[in-house]
């Protein structure tokens, strides 16, 4: 269990389940068993940064690799005559350096900026809840399209602000280094890029009650999702979900569709360019519309 503020301020004991407090607990874990002395209070606030920094440092750097590798084998190994898209060249190495090398680079520093708003959420301060019986399953149920819907258009207004020339220029760029993308170019970001789309995923859980476990639940599929609408094989097509296709459009014109889940905000804001599927979702072969165009 891990001591943390409710709610209503009050300091109570939270069962870890599977959430992201207990991740940080057994952060804090690991830490007094290797490196702090005993007699360190677990309840100093330094200690809690350490553990929150070291949980979104380390976790996004394995979710990052694990899921990319498993979508880069998978497409472009293990299926590669089905999936290889058709706009990349054979060797992708230096690519792929080049892009593991940026979110390298910029993870640590990325995890520094974020740090605050886990902490902020332990110390009591977002409308964190942990259990389902203050809210009710309905909410929590109604929670993930709302958690999607709120989030898709912050990181649309963000996405495209950092489009502005001068933060393009400065901050943007990297993740713009290739126009066509490979499972590693979903983490391949600027630190303050990188952090300024991240964001919203915390600020939601200020301005909306959140479930705990459900959090860690959505920290997961977003990250399989950024991986996903990188990879150029799009099941989808033109639609209301943001495909792999629209993403490779806002990569290769820079001006089209810059939502992350959707396509709403492209679309009322006369940013949207419709994709075109290239493989069917059920049978995996190239889509007959795709096949005809190439």
């Amino acid at each position: 269990q891990m001591c943390i503020r409710d709610r209503y301020g009050e300091i109570v004991s939270v069962p870890f389940y599977f959430s992201m407090d207990l991740v940080v607990g057994h952060t804090i874990e690991l830490l007094y068993s290797f490196v702090l002395p005993s007699n360190v209070p677990k309840e100093s606030l330094w200690v809690r940064v350490l553990a929150n920094y070291l949980t979104l440092f380390l976790g996004g750097l394995f979710f990052y690799l694990f899921f990319a590798s498993c979508s880069f084998f998978f497409f472009y190994r293990l299926r590669k005559e089905t999936y290889y898209p058709s706009t990349l060249p054979l060797d992708l190495t230096k690519q792929i350096k080049t892009e593991i090398g940026i979110a390298l680079r910029s993870l640590p520093f990325m995890a520094v900026l974020m740090t605050p708003f886990p902490l902020m959420a332990q110390l009591g301060y977002s409308r964190m809840y942990f259990s389902v019986s203050d809210y009710g399953w309905s909410y929590l149920l109604l929670s993930v399209p709302l958690f999607l819907f709120v989030t898709d258009g912050m990181i649309y207004f963000i996405h495209r602000g950092l489009h502005l020339p001068f933060l393009y220029k400065y901050i943007h760029k990297p993740h713009h280094t290739y126009r066509y993308t490979t499972p590693f170019s979903s983490h391949a970001f600027h630190p303050v890029d990188g952090w300024a789309q991240g964001v919203p995923y915390y600020l939601f859980c200020f301005i909306f009650p959140l479930h705990n476990v459900l959090q860690l639940v959505l920290f997961v599929f977003v990250n399989f999702w950024t991986i996903s609408i990188h990879d150029q094989v799009d099941f989808f097509g033109a639609g209301i979900l943001n495909s792999t296709g629209h993403h490779t459009i806002h990569h290769t014109e820079f001006v089209y569709n810059y939502g992350q889940y959707f396509t709403l905000w492209d679309r009322l804001c006369n940013s949207y360019k419709g994709s075109e599927q290239t493989h069917n979702i059920l049978s995996g072969k190239v889509s007959k519309t795709y096949q005809k165009e190439e």
